[in-house]
């Protein structure tokens, strides 16, 4: 089983930004992943099937990677919202 340090408001956070910016129902999350101390990976799923990736840092700070395409860019963002995140 993966490393998870998933804190309650972030798991608040990424429930909150999802229904927010796509609508409170259809959606689920697949996975949640913790790759660096302080952000952690809320991998979602719709109901058609799409994919996307919502990153959520230990402040709640929410932002989100459309994964169609794979992982591209997903190690920069994390390694930005982890100095973001130690910074404060």
């Amino acid at each position: 089983m993966p490393y998870m340090s998933v804190s309650p408001d972030q798991l608040a956070s990424a429930g909150s930004y999802v229904a927010r910016e796509w609508g409170d129902y259809g959606y689920r999350f697949t996975g949640i992943e913790s790759p660096a101390s302080h952000v952690s990976v809320f991998r979602v799923q719709a109901s058609d099937g799409s994919r996307f990736t919502v990153l959520v840092d230990r402040w709640s700070n929410c932002r989100h990677l459309d994964t169609h395409n794979g992982d591209e860019g997903l190690g920069l963002m994390i390694a930005e919202m982890q100095a973001n995140a130690t910074a404060s």
